[in-house]
């Protein structure tokens, strides 16, 4: 993967389901799920087909981890992406955020709900800093717990 990475943009969709989902050895109806619950956000083509990035594979892979690793289940993970301050994160001044369902909700990250502010409705959150986030999931564990994850002591 390293020597494609090297000549793709990170986030140039390019990647089908089906390749995500074998690099990642878990099955196509999994990768769906993750999109239906608003983990990753996938590129459309015009007929429809979805195509992924290498920031979402990174993603996935994160997800994963959560996953198997460290025991959540996709509500927490959903809950724990909800707590990226957007507001923080987007220009703009902050009461334009405070109207916006995100700046209070909980239920899962920003781009995953229905209805959000004016500063965000027009937006492609594909595109968006705060769905571009790097994950690091070998520190993930110490954000969330306040311990570390085996092997990643004393590591920034």
């Amino acid at each position: 993967m390293a020597e494609v990475s090297a000549h793709l943009d990170m986030y140039e969709p390019v990647f089908t389901i089906g390749v995500v989902a074998r690099k990642l050895d878990i099955s196509v109806q999994t990768v769906r799920l993750y999109q239906d619950e608003g983990l990753v956000l996938p590129h459309r083509t015009e007929s429809g087909h979805r195509l992924y990035s290498l920031h979402d594979l990174d993603r996935l892979q994160c997800i994963r981890r959560m996953i198997t690793e460290y025991g959540m289940n996709l509500q927490g993970i959903k809950r724990m992406f909800s707590l990226s301050p957007c507001w923080k994160i987007k220009d703009g001044p902050l009461d334009d955020c405070k109207t916006c369902p995100a700046y209070f909700e909980v239920a899962g990250p920003c781009w995953s709900l229905p209805v959000v502010g004016d500063k965000c409705k027009d937006a492609d959150c594909r595109n968006c800093k705060v769905y571009r986030l790097k994950l690091d999931c070998s520190r993930m564990k110490k954000l969330l717990f306040g311990n570390e994850a085996p092997g990643t002591q004393g590591e920034d």
